[in-house]
């Protein structure tokens, strides 16, 4: 009795270990894969126009990479690491060409993505951006998944 008791208990863990979670960064990347329309933007407590904002596309892709399109012009790309486990959820852009990363929280409803970041100076722990802060809040609707 205790052997078979043993064989369930150890292949129920070999079949829990084995299953991947579903809020792990992989599943959160495919979540975030496509094409994002920025809708909104306050820079270091300043809101950018609309007319300005429409002009911009964020692109992820399911590996990671992301790059950024100012009419149709890229301006920016690198990688992103992102923690789906964190409250509030974290990610980390690392520019390709510059040393430099973009250091955000961010959020994720279906077509809805917004993330407040900093290029200098420690993550914002709270969706804000106020004058001096040096914190940048976007919002964007997605355009199209990849």
């Amino acid at each position: 009795m205790t052997k078979w008791l043993l064989m369930t208990l150890l292949s129920v863990a070999l079949v829990a270990a084995g299953k991947p979670t579903q809020d792990g960064p992989s599943a959160e990347l495919k979540k975030l894969s496509g094409t994002w329309q920025l809708v909104d933007e306050i820079d270091n407590g300043r809101q950018i126009a609309a007319e300005e904002a429409r002009k911009t596309k964020l692109t992820f892709d399911i590996a990671g990479k992301w790059k950024v399109e100012l009419d149709g012009k890229v301006v920016g790309e690198g990688t992103a690491k992102i923690d789906p486990t964190r409250k509030p959820k974290t990610i980390d852009y690392v520019f390709a060409k510059e040393d430099e990363r973009f250091l955000a929280i961010y959020e994720l409803d279906g077509d809805s993505f917004r993330h407040c970041g900093v290029l200098k100076g420690s993550r914002p722990s709270e969706f804000s951006s106020k004058p001096g802060s040096g914190q940048i809040l976007t919002t964007f609707r997605r355009e199209k998944r990849d």
